[in-house]
């Protein structure tokens, strides 16, 4: 028979709960599989950036650079670059008879980023420490040369800008190295001025040819980039030695965004089962609300697949728009759940395109569904099993026990060199979130049983609490369902919310205890001698430490004001018992150390008196002597600031004071994060697929309430003739959502901090460097989702109750 193909999407107006319920399922099941691909590529991108942060801007491009050239060779080779700097050999220039160590050098635009201290113009520009030291003037004359100094600028120092970090090393001289070691450099107006140079800086030079490029935003971009610029100095035929940064940032990132991609891809499968299971929800209630004339056209001859197509005639629109409208919503909220929001070229398509399959998926799903329920219905009794009797929390809970074992043997990932990132294995990443799903499953099984029995509870004392519990009871397959989702709702925001915090933690901690303060500089003897003092900007935040091989020289008084350590107090007090009485000086045993006298080049005879299991600095080896315990400190290997302050901060105080520095450290540069941030990233996805189910819980609980609303309204009308207080009924209205909402958080909460506590310690991208990362603090996350709880629990019973207030009793009766 010809089936009314025009009537029925008219038809699903008349059902407007199941239109909403399926435009939401399938914006749900959209969103998640856009907001996988897109979450994934901007995850590449934004790996990328961090990349590229660490990058000298001028060094993005495929670079040229050469060394021991004749000058003359070099400056020629310089016009092929709009980068291309020239730097002599280092020799001792003569200006007044007074030569000291220097060198002479080319950049464009270099004079314009130099800081003037007298005169200016297109000469010579000497650097303030070799006018000083050779008594140069403006105005003197280069000897065996024509050239005349014109001005004299202050030397660069670290840190330095953009404009000077791929050369710093060149043009930033060690105040504390030897003589001819390094120096500044004497710079020369225009490339041309090289050749008029004495003789003795006419070989040994080096050059350096960059391209800069404007930042890059996908990594599609960095490919071409180093692809064109590769085949660019390729063609350039120049014997010289090519650098290729961006293609490493390059690996790096795409080895991040595979990890992302990989460790989300199981999240991902289940979600989409998930949502699949719930459109064969919507699909049965379809079907029970069209009995009547599903049985009509059954007995006019449609088959069961004809009345699944049926089906897809009426809900096939809203499925295609909720699907739609999940893209939309996940690249409308891609800022708040991506690390970024650069997206490689064609991936709105690919997201297109997953959510088109699973929209197929879940009309093949409405049709398959409904042909079953139509055949189960009107053509043979089935014999009936449920699937609610196998035990799938065993399962998932055996699959748990799996990924931990997989998780204690390699941790992370299968690679453990600080040279590469982590391959992440994907088994031990699901450990914590496995425990939240078989705890979810064994509570909906107990709240199933529970219910089953609640029949022999008579709690007519408390007319509230019984009446809430024969609700339950009566809705006993909606009430599980919201339970296994608010479980798993607050489960998966905590467990993502504690790796991700766990990581940022982790990433901070250990950078403190590499570095050993926010901030560090090594300086000369003559602060320790107390030839120098310090600054007062830097008394009360910066510490003089000794580094010696496998042992740390402090300031008991001062330590703890600059170095990061946990407990600042116990600490102190345990350096301030360090007091040398003889020849033996006491020290502090750090970690795994031999718990026995020992002697260390430079220091006296060291005995520990107490033991710390890691330090800064030192990690989890070494060991910690007072400074006053150290008669010839000039023997300490050597001396470093150690500052609380940002690196600029203590660098320009230092500078302000005249004193030398060298081998800087900031400690938030001294690692690289990417691998941090990568399990980071993942496990933030894994937050917002929280954040989807949380909706899909309250959205449930909310239409559980309003599909019973008739029979409420009944129930409550009637007891409200009999005598049923309002505030008994709201009290009972509370009692009932409020049973629902309390469990899941509770539940969902603890599961989800036991399983995360033992797996963030194992889920270390560094673990050759301490501490490993804790479980960070999640009271204000609880708060909030109590806060969040409380909300829709309130608003599901007013609603309830609103059911029964504006009901008619004559219309309910009839």
């Amino acid at each position: 028979m010809q089936l009314p193909w025009r009537a029925a999407p008219r038809a699903a107006l008349s059902s407007p709960l199941t239109l909403l319920v399926s435009v939401v399922t399938t914006l749900l099941l959209g969103f998640v599989v856009a907001a996988a691909v897109l979450h994934s590529s901007s995850a590449g991108s934004a790996a990328l950036a961090y990349q590229q942060s660490r990058i000298c801007p001028d060094s993005v491009h495929p670079s040229l650079y050469g060394d021991g050239l004749p000058l003359a060779t070099a400056a020629t080779m310089s016009a092929r670059s709009p980068v291309g700097t020239v730097y002599t050999r280092i020799g001792r220039p003569d200006f007044n008879g007074l030569a000291t160590y220097g060198r002479f050098g080319y950049r464009p635009d270099a004079l314009s980023h130099l800081t003037v201290v007298e005169g200016g113009g297109t000469g010579l520009w000497v650097p303030q420490t070799i006018a000083t030291a050779a008594r140069v003037r403006v105005g003197d004359r280069l000897t065996g040369s024509p050239l005349t100094v014109t001005a004299i600028y202050a030397d660069l120092a670290y840190p330095v800008s953009g404009f000077w970090c791929s050369e710093a090393k060149t043009v930033v001289p060690n105040p504390l190295g030897g003589d001819g070691a390094s120096t500044s450099v004497i710079w020369v107006p225009q490339v041309s001025d090289l050749s008029s140079l004495p003789p003795e800086f006419s070989s040994g030079a080096s050059v350096s040819l960059r391209y800069p490029t404007s930042p890059l935003s996908t990594l599609d971009e960095a490919e071409a980039l180093r692809d064109k610029g590769n085949a660019f100095i390729s063609a350039l035929g120049l014997p010289l030695t090519r650098t290729d940064v961006l293609s490493s940032a390059i690996t790096a990132a795409r080895t991040s965004e595979r990890n992302v991609s990989s460790a989300l891809l199981p999240l991902v499968i289940i979600s989409v089962l998930v949502g699949l299971a719930g459109v064969g929800t919507v699909t049965v209630q379809w079907a029970q609300r069209r009995h009547s004339e599903l049985r009509l056209l059954w007995v006019r001859g449609a088959g069961p697949l004809a009345l699944g197509f049926r089906g897809v005639l009426e809900l096939g629109l809203p499925l295609v728009l909720g699907g739609l409208l999940g893209l939309v919503a996940a690249r409308l909220l891609l800022p708040l759940y991506a690390p970024g929001v650069s997206l490689a070229p064609g991936t709105l398509w690919v997201a297109l395109g997953f959510v088109l399959a699973v929209v197929l998926a879940s009309l093949a799903v409405t049709v398959l569904v409904a042909s079953w329920r139509t055949h189960r219905t009107f053509q043979r009794r089935a014999r009936s099993w449920r699937l609610s009797l196998v035990p799938w929390e065993l399962g998932v809970a055996l699959l748990a026990v799996l990924a931990w074992v997989r998780l204690s043997r390699n941790g992370l990932g299968t690679v453990v060199k600080s040279s590469e990132l982590p391959k992440i294995d994907v088994a031990a990443l699901t450990f914590p979130l496995l425990v939240v799903l078989a705890t979810a499953l064994f509570a909906t099984r107990l709240l199933r049983w529970s219910l089953g029995w609640s029949h022999r509870v008579q709690w007519w004392q408390v007319p509230a609490a019984q009446l809430a519990l024969r609700r339950l009871a009566a809705a006993v397959g909606p009430a599980t369902g919201v339970l296994l989702v608010g479980v798993l709702a607050v489960g998966t925001i905590a467990v993502g919310s504690a790796v991700a915090g766990a990581q940022r933690s982790a990433l901070d901690s250990k950078s403190g205890v590499f570095v050993g303060a926010n901030s560090t500089v090594q300086v000369s003897q003559d602060i320790a001698l107390g030839r120098v003092a310090l600054p007062s900007s830097l008394q009360g935040n910066t510490t003089l430490v000794g580094v010696s091989t496998g042992a740390l020289v402090v300031d008991p008084a001062t330590f703890t004001d600059a170095a990061v350590v946990d407990d600042v107090a116990s600490v102190r007090t345990l350096l301030s018992s360090l007091h040398r009485t003889g020849e033996i000086a006491p020290a502090v045993r750090i970690g795994r150390s031999a718990n026995q006298e020992i002697q260390i080049t430079g220091l006296p005879l060291l005995k520990p008196v107490a033991q710390l299991p890691a330090f800064p600095k030192l990690g989890t080896r070494g060991y910690v002597v007072a400074r006053e315990s150290v008669p010839a400190v000039e023997q300490v290997g050597s001396w470093h600031l150690w500052s609380s302050l940002p690196l600029s901060t203590l660098t320009s105080s230092l500078q302000a004071a005249g004193i030398h520095y060298t081998n800087v450290a900031d400690r938030g540069r001294v690692l690289d994060g990417l691998p941090f941030l990568t399990v980071e990233w993942t496990f933030a996805f894994v937050t917002a697929i929280g954040v989807v189910l949380a909706v899909v819980a309250a959205v449930a609980l909310l239409l559980a309430v309003e599909v019973r609303r008739r029979q409420n309204a009944v129930s409550g009308a009637l007891s409200t003739r009999m005598g049923l207080r309002p505030s008994v009924l709201w009290s009972s209205h509370l009692l009932e959502v409020g049973a629902l909402a309390l469990p899941a958080l509770a539940i969902g909460a603890l599961a989800s901090f036991v399983s995360a506590g033992f797996a963030v310690s194992r889920l270390d991208p560094a673990p050759w460097l301490n501490p490993a990362p804790m479980l960070p603090d999640l009271t204000g996350l609880l708060g909030s989702m109590v806060l969040g709880g409380l909300v829709v629990v309130v608003v599901a019973a007013w609603l309830a109750l609103r059911g029964v207030r504006t009901a008619r009793m004559g219309e309910l009766l009839r």
